[in-house]
């Protein structure tokens, strides 16, 4: 076989030299030890840092081109004190590549820089031709939003050249890391790294969680009014009067307040223990066109029994007598005579209010539980506390936890039908929680306004039939 060339020794040393990881030469001709050993110097090049360099060159070169190959559609242009200045301000702190310089009358009448991937026009001040520069109006009411790939190095840069923190870098709620920064010639930047790709629903509720722990901190904020819980239940009847009478006869309420509404009718509002009701209806004499709301309330007194009574007397009629029940409470039920049903309770332990629960608590009997849970759940915020289901699916009793308040539950069955109530539901965000409510399947009938008494208020319907006067404590007493 003949030996091989010194050319195919040469090209055979090369490649077993540079594919070999214990750093010796391949054997070959003594000849070509010299070019063997340069392979061997040559096999770690390029080094990483020059290839990172070279790419960044190419990008800046690439850059270069675009004025001529790509122009965007918007340009913003930046009108500055000085404008050879802040250009060169601008490579130093930002980075920046200078493209393209027009001058005119010792002055730069345009010149281009490219930051990042993006074309700023800058321009000295020209009032001639209406070209003010920030330091000259006092101020710019435009910002730019920046984004690079490390927001906190990028700022330090910036300062150590002149630059002024506004803002710190911080992590934000729409998932961007950033902060705010003025430039020596009045310009505001905002300078952002992304971090997480949010979708703009996690963004609201991130943003609405922001609005809750501001407003948590405002000193003697409480979007409920005093005396109140999130929900109270209202009540209208043809006969307002009768009804407010039948609540203080039977139940022992204390009424708080009693006026004229917006529709001409009674508004009242009674105390019965920890909780109020609202009352409102017709007037002896006076037309009424109202529709009546009527609702469910699971009461707790100290003697069932007698309040049981009390309200036959009164003109109420028995659903079922005061039993014993296995839940652990006594219970009686009856229905007055505007409609509404009363389930009087005394629970069976060290206060005949169960923990958790309040003095009068609203019951809804819908076709369906789950649907009404999932609605105030996506609409409110609440969350289930409790439920109680057969084998077959049918809820015969649960609770949900709505701020301070807690809604309980069970599907309609026999007498025990829907009964499409009106609620008073006080939120921190009124505007908010009507949206919201909307978006939840819920259909307008108020859009948020400011009202004489203090609260902020909007109505909705939900799809089962309940009204919801959404509503803020603003904190402003009545006139």
């Amino acid at each position: 076989m003949d030996k091989p060339s010194l050319v195919e020794q040469l090209n055979e040393g090369v490649e077993g030299t540079l594919s070999r990881r214990s750093g010796k030469l391949a054997r070959a001709d003594a000849r070509l030890d010299p070019l063997l050993r340069l392979a061997h110097r040559l096999r770690d090049l390029p080094r990483p840092q020059f290839k990172a360099d070279l790419k960044s060159d190419l990008e800046k070169a690439a850059l270069r081109t675009i004025r001529a190959d790509v122009q965007p559609t918007a340009k913003p242009c930046l009108i500055v004190e000085n404008a050879a200045e802040a250009i060169a301000f601008y490579r130093r702190a930002f980075g920046a590549t200078e493209t393209m310089r027009f001058e005119e009358r010792g002055k730069i009448g345009s010149a281009e820089i490219v930051i990042e991937n993006s074309i700023l026009r800058i321009t000295d001040e020209f009032p001639e031709y209406g070209s003010f520069s920030p330091k000259t109006l006092g101020g710019s009411p435009v910002k730019l939003h920046l984004y690079v790939a490390d927001a906190d190095a990028f700022a330090q840069r910036a300062v150590a050249q002149g630059a002024k923190i506004l803002r710190p870098v911080e992590d934000q709620f729409y998932g961007d890391r950033a902060g705010q920064l003025a430039d020596p010639f009045g310009h505001v930047w905002i300078i952002a790294t992304r971090q997480k790709v949010l979708s703009a629903k996690e963004i609201e509720r991130r943003w609405d969680a922001v609005l809750d722990k501001e407003r948590a901190r405002m000193p003697g904020f409480d979007p409920i009014r005093k005396g109140f819980h999130t929900v109270t239940p209202y009540m209208i009847a043809q006969d307002g009067p009768a009804l407010l009478e039948f609540a203080k006869q039977v139940f022992g309420a204390e009424e708080t307040f009693r006026g004229i509404g917006s529709a001409g009718g009674l508004h009242g509002e009674v105390r019965i223990g920890d909780s109020m009701l609202m009352i409102g209806g017709g007037l002896p004499g006076k037309k009424f066109g109202v529709t009546p709301a009527t609702t469910a309330l699971h009461i707790y007194v100290k003697d069932t029994d007698a309040v049981y009574q009390r309200a036959l007397a009164a003109g109420a009629t028995s659903t079922y007598a005061p039993a014993d029940m296995e839940y652990g409470e006594r219970s009686a039920g009856v229905k007055d005579q505007a409609g509404n049903y009363w389930y009087i309770a005394t629970h069976k332990g060290p206060r005949y209010v169960p923990q958790g629960l309040h003095d009068v608590n609203v019951y809804l009997h819908p076709l369906r539980a789950e649907p009404v849970i999932k609605f105030l759940t996506q609409a409110f915020g609440a969350h289930q506390r409790a439920k109680y289901a057969s084998p077959d699916g049918v809820v015969h009793h649960a609770q949900v936890q709505l701020g301070t308040s807690v809604l309980e539950m069970g599907e309609a069955h026999g007498a025990f039908q829907p009964m499409p109530s009106m609620l008073y539901l006080y939120v921190p965000d009124a505007d908010r929680a009507y949206r919201s409510a909307l978006a939840a399947g819920a259909s307008s009938l108020q859009e948020p306004a400011d009202q004489p008494w203090g609260d902020r208020i909007a109505t909705v319907k939900d799809a089962f039939g309940n009204t919801w006067s959404i509503a803020t404590h603003l904190g402003v007493k009545p006139a």
